[in-house]
């Protein structure tokens, strides 16, 4: 029985038939390790408006970049903590409401 996964926007594929599938420009340029330097020069206005965009192209270079990239570390541990954030934000707000009621 095969696994299968979800993919971003994409049909489920099993793991073998994701091997055999041609790679993108943009995983080919993160294999170079030119991917994200292409986006701060030529896309820098997509890959910071659109979300979908920035998740999938930040993916290509955690899965796909020879080299450590501190800046996709930095950006991934940004949005890590803008996540916290919120979550912590909400959980105060809980812990507030739940101690007025008593």
């Amino acid at each position: 029985m095969s696994r299968f996964r979800l993919e971003p926007d994409r049909s489920p594929v099993s793991a073998h038939q994701q091997a055999v599938l041609p790679l993108s420009y943009y995983e080919q340029l993160a294999e170079a390790g030119a991917l994200y330097d292409f986006l701060q020069t030529n896309m820098h206005e997509r890959f910071d408006a659109d979300p979908a965009f920035r998740a999938d192209m930040l993916r290509i270079l955690l899965d796909r970049s020879q080299v450590v990239l501190p800046e996709v570390e930095w950006e991934l541990l940004s949005e890590l903590s803008t996540a916290l954030e919120v979550f912590f934000t909400a959980v105060e707000q809980c812990h507030s409401k739940h101690r007025e009621s008593l």
